[in-house]
C-alpha cells in the first residue's frame, strides 16, 4: 500500500472548520473511506493538528488525491505528500 502524509491547517469559526468538505469528500472518493472515516481523519489535523499517515488503495488512487487537492479552494491549507 501507498502512504499518504497528511495536515490540514484548519480555519475554525466556533466548533467548525471552514472549506473541509471538499476535503472530506475527496478523501472518501480516492481512499475508499466512508464520508464518517474520512471527517475524523480531517478533524483529527484541523482540530488536534494532527500529522497523519493514511494508507491508500494504490499509487495512482494516492497521485489522483493529491491532484484533487491542488483543485481545491483550501490547497494552501492542505499539506499532503506520498511516503513511499
Amino acid at each position: 500500500m501507498t502512504r499518504i502524509e497528511l495536515a490540514i491547517d484548519g480555519d475554525v469559526c466556533g466548533p467548525m472548520s471552514i472549506g473541509t468538505v471538499a476535503v472530506i469528500r475527496a478523501l472518501a472518493k480516492h481512499l475508499a473511506l466512508t464520508i464518517a472515516e474520512a471527517a475524523t481523519l480531517v478533524d483529527r489535523c484541523v482540530f488536534e493538528g494532527a500529522r497523519l499517515a493514511v494508507d491508500a488503495p494504490s499509487r495512482d488512487a494516492a497521485e489522483a488525491l493529491l491532484a484533487e487537492f491542488q483543485q481545491l479552494p483550501a490547497r494552501s491549507r492542505i499539506h499532503a505528500s506520498i511516503a513511499d
